[in-house]
């Protein structure tokens, strides 16, 4: 049997090696409770991200990106146009516009529906190009939600403006039905400051500015979507390189930040619940055991 000295000494030896344990498991606790918190924010903020890039990008995509369908679901939503340029049919590096989209919905007057759309268009041209974007069409097509169908005929183009009719204010006044030169053919409807969609008269935005304008659409009836395509811009003045007041025309292409035709899906949040549920357990776990009592004998 041991003696009381040496069960003294045990008891000292047990409760120092106890000791020790358990400052190496708080230590390893301390590590464990901002990484367990950290996987489960990552996670959290994941699924967020997502929720919102999808909420944001709700617009259908056909077409390479050249179409967009639009419905009563896009209210508040935005989609960015990026144009390229040409001159006499050839590409011209740095002869660039952008515009940006936002649509406001949907507004009934009489028997007649009127789309509205707030555009930012900016003239972005680089590479010692400098332009003017002097006018911005497309085309309006029937779309059920899910295809593309034939062209959607809009209302009183070129008339006198006025509720129920397809109208334009801001930085461009005059709506036009025609075609964009350079080869770029025909269009339902163009937004610019000239007599018609072949020229821009002198307004528009130069290199580096921006101008904004309010397009409203009008159709016959009641219409809950439709879609647009064909976008086009005109240049005039465009100066550097070879260029000495030249002008051309730019096709658009669609940026909403996701892939066309293409939405993306929210996953299902079991790994972030999985952290979350972790990180919680973690800490309870932390604050909640109990310490162990040794029993020595005196």
């Amino acid at each position: 049997m041991l003696t009381r000295t040496a069960k003294q000494e045990c008891n000292r030896r047990f409760d120092f090696t106890h000791y020790a344990g358990r400052i190496q498991e708080k230590n390893m606790f301390r590590l464990l409770k901002p990484l367990t918190l950290g996987l489960s924010v990552i996670g959290s903020v994941g699924v967020y991200s997502l929720t919102v890039a999808a909420s944001a990008s709700a617009f259908t995509l056909f077409d390479g990106s050249k179409a967009v369908g639009i419905s009563d679901s896009d209210i508040g939503k935005e989609f960015t146009l990026n144009f390229d340029g040409s001159v006499d049919e050839k590409d011209v590096t740095g002869l660039l516009s952008e515009a940006l989209f936002k649509f406001e919905g949907f507004k009934t007057v009489g028997n007649k529906t009127e789309a509205l759309f707030d555009v930012k268009l900016t003239n972005t041209s680089s590479n010692g190009i400098t332009s003017r974007s002097s006018a911005l069409g497309f085309n309006v097509l029937n779309f059920d939600g899910t295809s593309l169908g034939s062209t959607l005929n809009l209302i009183s183009v070129g008339n006198s403006s006025g509720s129920g009719n397809t109208q334009v204010e801001g930085l461009f006044t005059n709506d036009k039905s025609g075609s964009f030169p350079n080869q770029f053919g025909n269009i339902d409807v163009c937004f610019t400051q000239g007599n018609n969609c072949q020229g821009g008269a002198n307004g528009g935005v130069n290199t580096g500015n921006t101008g904004n304008f309010k397009a409203t659409l009008a159709f016959s009836g009641e219409v809950q979507t439709f879609a647009l395509n064909n976008f086009g811009v005109r240049y005039q003045s465009i100066e550097g390189q070879t260029f000495a007041g030249a002008s051309g025309t730019g096709r658009g292409t669609i940026d909403i930040g996701i892939p066309s035709e293409s939405p993306r899906k929210v996953p299902e949040p079991t790994a972030t619940t999985a952290l979350l549920l972790i990180g919680f357990g973690t800490l309870r776990y932390g604050k909640k055991k109990p310490q162990t009592q040794i029993q020595t004998e005196s």
